[in-house]
């Protein structure tokens, strides 16, 4: 099977909502040191967050130039096999064998 996604980003993202819950119900000020921690959470969470857009992009890109490459290669096998088509398979050829031993097979 493939490769298993890390729940990392949503992990940290409810993480950060319960820690910065505490502010929702009173007035409060963010100490340095809190606002530190806090920009690195969020720069950790942007990182998983690219990763994850990163790798989702290249599989979008890869599946559509397989459907695209699919179906250019259906129009060209439909243009061989028409009435009248002027393409044609070229001829096999007969090729030598060898196993790779010396004074094997040739």
């Amino acid at each position: 099977m493939g490769e298993r996604l890390s729940l990392a980003l949503s992990d940290g993202l409810s993480e950060l909502r319960d820690l910065i819950s505490d502010y929702q119900h009173e007035p409060r000020t963010l100490d340095p040191e809190d606002a530190r921690v806090l920009c690195e959470c969020i720069a950790e969470l942007h990182s998983k967050a690219r990763e994850i857009e990163n790798r989702l992009s290249c599989k979008v890109w890869n599946d559509q130039a397989r459907t695209e490459r699919d179906a250019e290669a259906e129009r060209i096998a439909e243009a061989a096999f028409r009435p009248g088509s002027n393409i044609r398979l070229f001829p096999a050829i007969q090729r030598p064998f060898s196993d790779g031993r010396p004074g094997g097979r040739a």
